[in-house]
């Protein structure tokens, strides 16, 4: 399949995110232990927009924390082969004036 790359991404209808932009993100893959409890594996709260990857259905972000730099699954399919992680898609929620 092809990749394409993009440095826009429409959050909404008024929305559009460009390099630089800063969002809240929440979601994203988490483990679950024996007894129940979610435990968070990944990146969340405010990320620095830097592009959009998409290859079919798939859409990935790529964003930067205060750690470097990180991808975002926001849609298509995926599935974890470790046993016990669940493999959710993360919500970018909405766009922080910085």
């Amino acid at each position: 399949m092809i990749t394409t790359t993009s440095t826009t991404y429409q959050l909404s209808p008024r929305v559009t995110l460009t390099p630089g932009d800063q969002f809240l993100v929440s979601g994203g893959p988490y483990y679950r232990s024996s007894d129940g409890r979610r435990i968070p594996l990944a990146a969340r709260g405010r990320l620095t927009f830097i592009a959009v990857h998409r290859t079919g259905a798939r859409v990935l972000v790529e964003a930067r924390d205060g750690s470097g730099t990180v991808m975002l699954h926001l849609a298509g399919r995926r599935k974890s082969p470790v046993p016990g992680v669940v493999a959710r898609q993360y919500k970018i929620r909405r766009r922080v004036k910085g």
